[in-house]
């Protein structure tokens, strides 16, 4: 194999393994988890928080789906999800019976799993790390449950 044809090659292989990698959901995510603290750091500075447990989070495959009873009933929002780099992943948001205006928002999230907890955090894009400022931040704490 010559010199360019083995850097066109590397550079083809290069490209296609974060892709390749970024497709693969965590197995750990996989199933339900009722959140037990929301918290929600708004851009004026404000803390916001939930421990009502009236949220659930279904990661499938490709989908997340997140549930909450309110006094009108579920609220449903669904997001395709993928793992973007390890313990992140990113959301665009699908669908929602309360915020389809945003149907094109994607958002990243850092998470760590320990045991039957999971925590999860807004973070910056990789590619847009300045966004990051004019955005409200959120952090979820969440314990598996068993699906419905």
């Amino acid at each position: 194999m010559n010199r360019i044809a083995y850097s066109r090659w590397l550079l083809c292989a290069l490209c296609i393994a974060p892709c390749a990698q970024a497709a693969a959901p965590d197995p750990s995510l996989l199933g339900c988890w009722r959140a037990t603290a929301i918290v929600l750091h708004t851009v004026d500075g404000q803390k916001l928080e939930d421990r009502s447990g009236r949220c659930t989070l279904q990661f499938k495959e490709e989908q997340l789906d997140s549930t909450c009873r309110t006094s009108r009933g579920l609220a449903t929002t669904t997001y395709r999800y993928q793992v973007v780099r390890p313990q992140v992943y990113a959301t665009t948001l699908a669908g929602s019976t309360v915020r389809a205006e945003m149907t094109t928002t994607t958002r990243e999230y850092a998470y760590r799993i320990e045991g039957d907890q999971l925590h999860t955090a807004t973070v910056a894009p990789a590619a847009a790390p300045a966004a990051s400022a004019a955005t409200p931040r959120t952090e979820t704490d969440a314990t598996k449950v068993p699906c419905p």
